[in-house]
């Protein structure tokens, strides 16, 4: 598997290098190269999803993480969460593994079929020498650079391949005729090649670097078309917005890595997660790093409150959104939050469910006023991920990564399906759509398709049973603390919103007649390299092709502390007879938040949902309840949406007329542009403009104008150098020569010249010599 996710980066980074040096040259325009270099990483996500799943692990079975470079560093962890210390890993040709412990000469063998996770990689910087604290603790003496496969890298892979083969395919129609063609496609392949490397990171360390890679790639292709005017802002004013917005949470990210890394000594996920175990880090500083590095998923992955870049983000070409909404940069937040599952404290998880629980229905409000077509699939992204968040905040680790890939592909059919309408009406506005069904039967009705699974739409689709899912767990962690039943509440109003919005964008766009007549005829079913990725993933959007992801014996999360097995939905688990002590005066009603693990440390969320499985047993309906919540929800929401858009039983305009300051406040997105804008940006653009311009003037061309000045003293010098001396030597050498040029005339080669000149010279020393004696 390392050789295939050495291939799996290989190929996008070579596509990228390749576009960016000779790319004009290749016909047309170089992007076969982009295309086939993902679909090959394709095949290789492929391969390693397929020998994963291939090899399942048996409950109760060892977990062996082995290292190619390093063996001596593998450590087995059992089924009681016991370590072996110092053992020696290496192959045998019986393919099976040979653990011994140090000191003991007797042998353990077990089969390779049971290794869970495997990481291969190498040490790249040597700290092992320096004073950094807590090495001895755990840490790894260096910074490695390596690849983890696991279940949640396969599903993760295969769905990040996938979306980016398809999107770059639909790229070279949509694409077509722009001037910076190949430009664009070796920005499409470095952004792929930066969420992969993330994906397959081993550590915080290269997932970091990945995790910038995306800032920059993000602001490449957002404000690609940065000399255009944009629709609703400039595209380079929107690419600023994305890349600044987002490196507000990258600070913050990185202080939570350095939190870990000083205080665990390493940056390796598992390194990570045995300091916590062990009670490296007290809980105040692990809850401060969790949430840390959750703020850096607030950023990427445009929560509240930094959710405003991301629907600006639509001024870029459609594959572009349909990239970074669907399978790169929203997705690598989730995904972060995911990989880091395990250290989350009680405190830390519940503000990730809380955050996760408002994003989700303060944008669904915003994403039921909005006429742009990228605009109301910007704020359902943001609205999605929202749900992701509560999933994984409430527990429900199966659940949030679940919906992250489901949602890859009902999300990137969308975008690409309202990329397909764009490019055949040449406007984003709905309000010049209508009756386009006929016209692009197959646009129609595979985006009806992705609507469907968005909406939760019961029981084909697969976005109704990760969704589904979430709510379940939510309403399983409520049934277990009732104090927190708003997030079940904002959840369930959420997804009724999520159906009334995409209806209501599927019947202005789709349905009724044309509100624009020459943009209606001129339109016209999309080519067939767009039409196939349409089609691609409006399967994927199915939910025939949900066991491959949304089962809780491949989707695993790396556990630590207790054994903690998740069983379906409702987050409570099966396995209560892990001992915990509690602090409670109740101890047969103990509270999580109070409790202790056996090994004396505060209670981490993994094995704290222990506790809540014990307390609520007494709901086990919460899954059923919650699913039929959600059908009544979704059958609501298109229900009005019926009403208001298709049939216009009711009349949308007196309502919006009637509630027109609320309406005014939602289509203003509650102003939060204008309020940053007036707390932020001016009282900090402003002075820090004239801080860098007086800088600037002052400093750096005051540096220039004074290197001006003295080399101006220079040159006058050597001016006057050149002119007093070289010049005068080169004259008076040219003087020497005019006189012998003339000199030389006398050199005639005639006899009788020559005798005129000497009698001539004889003469006049007679006259003189007379002369002289006369005197």
């Amino acid at each position: 598997m390392f050789i295939l996710g050495i291939l799996i980066l290989a190929f996008p980074i070579t596509a990228f290098a390749i576009q960016i040096l000779i790319g004009k040259r290749l016909s047309p325009g170089g992007a076969w190269i982009s295309v086939l270099a993902i679909f090959l990483s394709l095949i290789c996500a492929v391969g390693i999803f397929v020998k994963v799943l291939t090899e399942p692990i048996p409950p109760g079975s060892a977990r062996v993480h082995f290292r190619r470079v390093y063996p001596s560093d593998a450590i087995v962890y059992l089924k009681s969460g016991e370590t072996l210390e110092g053992t020696i890993v290496e192959r045998i040709p019986k393919r099976d593994v040979k653990l011994q412990e140090v000191g003991k000469t007797e042998l353990t063998t077990i089969p390779v079929d049971e290794i869970e996770n495997i990481e291969e990689g190498w040490r790249w910087i040597d700290l092992s020498g320096r004073k950094i604290p807590h090495f001895t603790k755990g840490g790894s003496g260096g910074i490695y650079i390596g690849m983890r496969f696991d279940t949640t890298t396969a599903i993760a892979l295969l769905m990040v391949t996938i979306t980016c083969s398809f999107i770059t395919l639909f790229s070279i129609g949509y694409m077509h005729g722009d001037p910076r063609y190949s430009r664009f496609f070796a920005y499409l392949s470095l952004f792929s090649f930066a969420m992969l490397l993330l994906v397959l990171s081993d550590n915080l360390f290269t997932l970091f670097i990945g995790w910038e890679l995306m800032g920059l790639c993000s602001y490449l292709l957002i404000g690609f078309w940065f000399e255009r005017p944009g629709v609703h802002i400039s595209p380079a004013t929107a690419g600023t917005k994305a890349f600044m917005t987002t490196k507000i949470g990258d600070v913050l990210l990185f202080i939570g890595m350095m939190i870990a890394f000083v205080s665990l000594g390493s940056f390796q996920f598992d390194n990570i997660f045995d300091g916590v175990t062990r009670g490296d880090l007290n809980s105040g500083w692990l809850t401060v790093a969790g949430l840390m590095i959750f703020c850096g998923a607030i950023g990427k992955s445009a929560q509240f409150p930094l959710h405003t870049w991301l629907p600006d983000a639509m001024e870029g070409p459609t594959p572009v959104s349909a990239l970074i909404h669907a399978a790169t940069m929203v997705a690598a937040g989730v995904f972060l939050v995911a990989r880091m599952f395990p250290i989350l404290t009680p405190n830390a998880s519940l503000a990730v469910a809380y955050i996760g629980g408002f994003t989700a229905i303060f944008a669904a409000t915003i994403a039921i006023v909005r006429m742009d077509i990228k605009r109301v699939l910007a704020y359902s992204t943001v609205s999605q991920l929202g749900y992701m968040m509560l999933g994984l905040g409430v527990g429900s680790y199966v659940a949030g990564v679940s919906h992250l890939i489901t949602h890859g592909f009902f999300k990137a059919l969308l975008f690409l399906g309202s990329g397909s309408v764009i490019h055949a009406v040449g406007t984003q506005d709905m309000r010049n759509m209508g009756g386009l069904r006929k016209k692009m039967p197959i646009t129609f009705w595979t985006f009806l398709i992705g609507t469907l699974s968005i909406s939760g739409v019961p029981f084909l689709f697969s976005g109704f049973w990760s969704k589904d899912a979430i709510l379940g767990a939510t309403l399983g962690y409520v049934m277990a603390h009732p104090g927190h039943i708003l997030l079940f509440l904002m959840s369930i109003i959420a997804a009724g919103m999520t159906a009334f919005y995409m209806f209501r964008l599927v019947y202005m766009t789709f349905f009724g007649e044309p509100r624009d007549e020459e943009a209606y005829h001129h339109a016209h079913e999309s080519p067939t390299n767009m039409t196939i990725p349409l089609i691609v993933l409006a399967i994927f959007s199915l939910a025939i092709v949900n066991p491959l992801w949304f089962n809780e014996d491949f989707i695993q999360s790396s556990h630590i502390g207790a054994t903690v097995e998740e069983v379906e939905h409702a987050n409570l688990l099966s396995d209560t007879s892990i001992p915990l002590v509690s602090n409670s005066s109740n101890p047969g009603r103990a509270s999580a938040e109070s409790a202790v693990s056996p090994l004396g440390r505060p209670l981490l969320f993994a094995e704290a949902t222990v506790l809540y499985a014990a307390e609520g047993e007494h709901d086990g309906n919460a899954h059923l309840i919650a699913m039929i919540l959600s059908i009544v929800m979704a059958g609501l929401g298109i229900l009005f949406a019926t009403l208001f858009y298709l049939t216009k039983r009711y009349s949308a305009e007196r309502v919006t007329a009637r509630f027109r300051g609320f309406y005014t406040v939602l289509w203003n997105k509650y102003y939060f542009d204008e309020i940053y804008d007036k707390l932020f940006v001016k009282p900090l653009i402003g002075p820090i403009t004239g801080l860098i311009g007086g800088f600037d003037l002052s400093v750096i061309d005051g540096i220039v104008n004074g290197m001006g000045t003295i080399w101006r003293w220079i040159s006058d010098i050597s001016g006057r150098i050149d002119y007093f001396g070289v010049d005068g030597l080169v004259n008076g050498v040219a003087s020497v020569t005019i006189y012998s040029a003339r000199v030389r005339r006398i050199q005639t080669g005639l006899i009788q010249n020559y005798l005129l000149l000497i009698f001539g010279g004889i003469g006049g020393l007679v006259i003189l010599m007379l002369i002289l004696r006369a005197i």
